[in-house]
């Protein structure tokens, strides 16, 4: 169903429809709004009770201000449709590697971390993991649960938000804060952001012993491509690059840089 903010509070608007017939998954439809393929606009991820797949993508053919659907396909792990009973999808940057990852709730309690070995543009899955707590349990909220990704306390990590059987609501603080660092001090040496905390500018600077290609990204919170702050080729010695925020919202954002093989991601934070 599509509710429509009227001014005065929201108003029922339509059925959902895709080649003009009104969408029915069945059963509890869980939807999630996302760019899943990158192409600037919003697509429709589903998830539903049961079937051969329980994740279906709703890609958007026609624009952000009037969506259009056509068909759909099912998300697929290792080349098979995902499935988990009453499904619950959520994308989320979990790991903080500047790519989008699908984290699934489910009926039964469960939290599911689908890691994105593919690009934000074409999401890939090989394989998930339940996600645990710090004392090495798995998450488990005992039945009918539906799981929401959040970064509660503003520190940049995805958090959980999961209701649960008995009527509550339970936060699960992320105590991991997501990010890789994979410097090889063999080639790069000296990486500094600052400021981390800014309303505009953000200067990086590091030093390469070695000739590298070098990519320097900067990524939403969802894993979302915001901009390409470079993409060349780099000399030995230091350098200095500055990203001006310009019209990007307020927010967390994560800066991806790469020299070669080498990887590091930092977190920003947009006044």
């Amino acid at each position: 169903m599509l509710y429509v903010e009227s001014g005065s509070g929201l108003i029922l608007s339509d059925t959902l429809r895709a080649n003009g017939v009104k969408i029915d998954v069945g059963s509890n439809a869980n939807p999630e709004v996302v760019d899943w393929n990158e192409d600037g606009k919003k697509d429709l991820i589903i998830g539903l009770q049961s079937g051969t797949g329980t994740v279906r993508l709703y890609l958007n053919q026609g624009t952000n201000s009037n969506p259009v659907f056509t068909t759909y396909s099912h998300i697929n792990c290792s080349g098979s449709p995902i499935n988990h009973y009453r499904s619950n999808p959520r994308v989320w940057d979990l790991d903080g590697d500047g790519i989008k990852d699908l984290i699934l709730g489910e009926n039964y309690g469960y939290a599911f971390f689908y890691k994105n070995a593919g690009t934000n543009a074409n999401p890939v899955f090989s394989s998930y993991d339940t996600l645990k707590l710090t004392n090495g349990n798995p998450i488990d909220e005992y039945y009918g649960s539906r799981l929401f990704c959040v970064d509660w306390n503003g520190d940049g990590a995805c958090d959980l938000l999961i209701s649960d059987y008995y009527g509550f609501i339970r936060y699960f603080q992320n105590t991991v804060f997501p990010g890789i660092e994979e410097i090889e001090q063999t080639i790069v040496t000296n990486f500094t952001v600052t400021p981390n905390l800014t309303r505009d500018i953000v200067h990086l600077k590091y030093s390469l012993t070695e000739r590298s290609a070098v990519n320097v990204e900067i990524y939403s919170a969802t894993g979302r491509l915001i901009d390409v702050v470079v993409d060349r080729s780099e000399d030995v010695g230091n350098h200095e690059l500055v990203w001006n925020r310009g019209y990007v919202p307020s927010g967390i954002y994560f800066i991806k840089f790469r020299a070669n093989t080498t990887t590091v991601s930092k977190k920003i934070i947009i006044l």
